[in-house]
């Protein structure tokens, strides 16, 4: 989840990557530092190489620091079997997570030689969670999947997944930081994870010249500043780009004025207070007494990416209007009800004076209290246009008598709105193709095995496509419309990492978003269970709410 919490837990590995692990010739791979041993997993016909270090551990002298590039090599063989810890974050503990976390995890179709496969399209999967929590291990994220797929439509791709460090660890602010280039580390450790790639990807048949960055969440809000690191300078490390649910400017941009209490409050408990160098002496804490010492602020989003002046020059508004962004092929979206996932339930928001508190107090823009009154009038309590979308006169009340009008408000506010504005300028640069997803997900339930439909007040909710871009059956559950869905996104995901253009053969064509006037998207829903398939729609759905909203975007602080 990208902007309010979500509790991310490592799954069993009975459900991993590592599953279907048969005794069989292992493959390796020689890269600039040494040579590597992976993982053949027999029953997709992979080789699968888990947990290569990409930078130096992050710990000691190393943390709140750039990533530092590996520099150490070696003879004979290193196992790359296993996933590698998480970086430090509060859902995590143990052996999950460590300092020594930057890591990169390859999955590709075996046999490459023999097949006549050489230089294939790389996908790299940047993981969500509100850039405070997450893995590259967790089940949802099975590359296996999608890899599969790519070699079942004759288009076979090798995926990937960075681990990045997130929190405190890599977003450390204050005015001790400021201008020292060790802000935005989460961001840079991506694109070191790059520079690896670009690096050393060719030994495992891949090609460095056709790179596409994707990530949902969080990890959309990181392609998008991604696309904007620099002013847009690439230096030739990726090439397209895939955003789920997020925008450059969806994420908070705070100041030192935010993060120094925060700051101070670290360093006096870490008996650092008295130190000239309060950040020198932050690495030289023990792990085990930093660790609970940057467990995420109870107030507030927790750290977020800050304009530094260098990765990220100028507010992302700014730089997306003034065409400072990479010039590349994108593909894009939101779900339909992404705003369910932000919108307070348990019956908080009933009346127009607890709306009206809310946004004046909890989205982060600090709206004037005549934008607030502008934005009830365009969001009104109907129902009947709230969301989740087609409930009708539905209220949801027990998640509160209001909750629908203000799940659309926060839709748009994080969402919808940012999408919008960030399609209109890519697409006057680059091939552009925006879509909506709009299928409720399948889940598993206690009383059954074979799951249903998630709670009807949720809707299309955030994270709701990822299980079917992934083609990954564990997520997207047993029935048959749900697979078609899954065959259907997944393939037009691995179109456009391999040739830049998501149609393929059969279905709806996937126009250009500014082959018309307004604007027009692709709605990717199932074919039965209550939907009709996918089709193209003009991008105007609640457009005066967005269109208001946009120009409220750049004040994007607690």
């Amino acid at each position: 989840m990208g902007v309010a919490a979500r509790v991310w837990k490592l799954g069993a590995l009975s459900i991993s990557l590592l599953a279907n692990v048969v005794v069989a010739a292992e493959p390796t791979v020689k890269v600039l530092n040494g040579t590597y041993e992976g993982v053949y997993l027999s029953s997709f016909k992979q080789d699968v190489f888990l947990g290569i270090p990409y930078a130096q551990s992050t710990a000691n002298e190393n943390r709140f620091r750039p990533p530092q590039s590996l520099n150490t090599t070696w003879n004979g063989t290193r196992p790359a079997k296993e996933y590698g810890p998480a970086c430090p974050d509060p859902q995590l503990t143990g052996d999950a997570i460590s300092e020594d976390c930057l890591s990169i995890n390859i999955v590709r179709p075996a046999g490459l030689s023999e097949d006549g496969y050489s230089k294939l399209p790389i996908a790299v999967w940047i993981h969500g969670g509100s850039y405070q929590v997450g893995s590259t291990a967790l089940p949802n994220y099975n590359l296996s999947y999608i890899v599969q797929r790519s070699v079942e439509i004759g288009n076979p791709i090798i995926a990937t997944s960075i681990n990045y460090r997130k929190g405190g660890w890599g977003m450390m602010y204050s005015r001790e930081i400021q201008g020292t280039r060790n802000t935005n580390n989460n961001l840079r450790d991506m694109r070191k994870g790059l520079a690896w790639i670009s690096e050393n990807i060719a030994a495992f048949g891949g090609d460095k010249d056709a790179v596409t960055i994707w990530g949902e969440s969080a990890g959309s809000f990181a392609v998008g500043q991604l696309l904007m690191s620099y002013g847009g300078e690439t230096d030739g490390l990726f090439h397209r780009s895939i955003q789920e649910s997020g925008s450059a400017a969806t994420a908070w941009y705070n100041g030192s004025d935010w993060y120094q209490p925060i700051y101070d409050n670290i360093v006096n408990k870490a008996n650092c207070s008295d130190e000239a160098d309060t950040l020198a002496c932050l690495r030289s804490v023990p792990y085990e007494i930093i660790l609970p010492l940057l467990a995420r602020p109870s107030q507030g989003p927790g750290w977020y990416p800050v304009v530094d002046g260098d990765i990220i020059p100028a507010f992302p508004t700014e730089l997306l209007h003034s065409g400072r962004f990479a010039h590349i092929p994108h593909l894009y979206g939101t779900n339909s009800d992404e705003g369910t996932d932000n919108a307070p339930a348990g019956g908080i928001i009933n009346t127009d004076q607890q709306l009206f508190d809310f946004l004046k107090g909890s989205t982060g823009f600090g709206f004037p209290d005549a934008v607030i009154r502008k934005i009830m009038q365009l969001y009104p309590d109907d129902p009947t246009v709230g969301i989740p979308l087609n409930t009708g006169t539905e209220r949801f009340a027990d998640q509160g008598y209001q909750y629908k009008r203000i799940a659309a408000i926060m839709g748009d506010v994080f969402y919808h709105a940012t999408r919008l504005d960030d399609a209109r300028y890519y697409a006057k640069y680059s091939p552009t193709y925006i879509y909506r997803f709009n299928t409720n997900p399948w889940q598993n339930t206690p009383v059954s095995t074979q799951g249903g439909n998630a709670p009807p007040y949720k809707g299309v909710s955030h994270f709701s496509e990822v299980a079917f871009v992934f083609a990954n059956p564990l997520f997207y559950g047993p029935w048959p419309e749900y697979k078609a869905l899954a065959d259907e996104m997944s393939a037009r995901w691995i179109h456009f990492i391999a040739r830049g253009s998501p149609d393929s053969q059969g279905g709806v064509k996937w126009p250009l978003y500014n082959s018309s006037a307004s604007g027009v998207d692709l709605v990717l829903q199932a074919d039965g269970r209550g939907y009709n398939g996918s089709y193209v729609e003009e991008d105007a759905w609640r457009l005066e709410g967005r269109e208001y909203l946009i120009e409220w975007a750049r004040r994007r602080l607690v």
